[in-house]
């Protein structure tokens, strides 16, 4: 296998499921290496349609979760922008009138346990043989 081949698996192994490396990716890399007798142009057009396999696996893989990540994300958001309607005058007489500090936070604080939760975990590597 060529480097670039291994950078594929070993994107893939990171960032792509086992259902979408074996039904998108791992059939771009089968042709890729049946082709390899080809002329350049012919090898070029090989990697990029791998390249696209790729892209296309990783798109499918977005958009499948897409909605549940951003329903747990707005959940705490809610939460403190509520907290933060609630407490604004309080907030404003203190000085802390910094909204974009605020804002910041409010992000930072939804956004990072949800992340945590749908990072994708490292799976052993695979065999493409």
């Amino acid at each position: 296998m060529s480097g670039f081949e291994d950078r594929i698996i070993a994107f893939s192994d990171r960032f792509l499921t086992d259902r979408t490396f074996e039904l998108i990716v791992a059939p771009a890399l089968a042709d890729l290496q049946f082709d390899a007798g080809t002329s350049r142009l012919g090898r070029a057009r090989n990697y990029v349609a791998v390249l696209r396999a790729v892209l296309g696996g990783l798109h499918d893989e977005l958009s499948r979760d897409s909605l549940s990540f951003v329903t747990l994300m707005l959940l705490p958001a809610a939460y403190y922008v509520a907290l933060l309607t609630v407490f604004w005058d309080f907030f404003v007489t203190t000085g802390g009138g910094n909204l974009a500090l605020t804002v910041t936070l409010i992000f930072v604080l939804s956004l990072g346990p949800v992340l945590a939760c749908f990072w994708p975990e490292r799976h052993r590597p695979r065999q493409t043989d």
